[in-house]
């Protein structure tokens, strides 16, 4: 039997959603089509509905997100027509262990990322870098436990950070910052701010990937996924061979969704 599940990642920039599906209960949910509404759009019912409409069953639902104040208004707009969504708000909602000092402040986020990697490579541990608005660096242990890890600013903060706090350098767009790669020595100081942001933000991630391969056990059936808006730019240059999942805190959530509809 298939499992066809639309669900919704509400971001910093971004609503991002999912149609997944999967035949196995235990396995990762498999990403068949996505959709992205930019935040401060309005919500669009008939693209929703043309998402759903390609799933070949009946469809379960769910809808988590960082921005708390969006995700109320997307639970509250769901059309009565639409299965009704199963609504996570914070990282405790989703049963998942968490060896870190306060459980209910950890995002959403990372802990969905934590179970798409136990539930792909369960009995491996697995470090996954998702290179969004923050990029965060996070290990999940062999036994399936979320262990922590790093929170940094990802390009696009780190851009408006030198803007904002100095007085004449300019801000870079986004789709600039995450263009053909600069070259290392800037000759104007757009390239110079792109030089810094990018191989700034690499060094950091590599620095950060190596020492936490340090802490590891056993570090040689360590598993790295990457996923986030700047992961593709990222992924070449990384020191620790990692994969891409354009869609693993989706996936996450879908497998998290699986797991609740099978115990009821």
């Amino acid at each position: 039997m298939t499992d066809w599940m639309v669900v919704a990642d509400v971001g910093n920039t971004r609503i991002k959603f999912a149609l997944l599906c999967s035949q196995e209960k235990q396995a990762l949910p498999v990403p068949v089509a996505t959709l992205v509404w930019p935040n401060g759009e309005s919500f669009q019912k008939t693209a929703l509905q043309e998402l759903m409409a390609k799933a070949e069953g009946s469809i379960h639902c769910a809808i988590s997100g960082s921005q708390l104040t969006l995700l109320e208004e997307l639970a509250d707009w769901w059309p009565d027509s639409f299965p009704a969504p199963h609504v996570i708000r914070r990282a405790t909602d989703l049963k998942f262990p968490l060896a870190v000092d306060a459980p209910e402040k950890v995002g959403v986020d990372r802990v969905l990322n934590a179970i798409a990697a136990a539930t792909e490579f369960p009995g491996r541990p697995a470090m996954v870098i998702d290179a969004g608005t923050a990029t965060t660096i996070d290990l999940v242990d062999a036994s399936g436990t979320f262990q922590g890890g790093v929170i940094m600013p990802g390009y696009e903060l780190s851009a408006h950070a030198l803007h904002d706090y100095t007085n004449r350098l300019p801000l870079i767009p986004l789709r600039e910052i995450l263009g053909a790669e600069p070259e290392i020595v800037g000759k104007n100081t757009v390239a110079a701010l792109r030089s810094g942001l990018i191989w700034g933000h690499v060094g950091a991630v590599n620095e950060i990937v190596q020492r936490m391969t340090e802490v590891i056990s056993p570090l040689e059936s360590l598993i790295c996924l990457i996923t986030g808006g700047a992961a593709e730019l990222l992924l070449p240059h990384l020191t620790l061979p990692a994969t891409y999942r354009p869609a693993y805190t989706l996936q996450g959530l879908g497998a998290f969704l699986l797991q609740q509809n099978a115990s009821h």
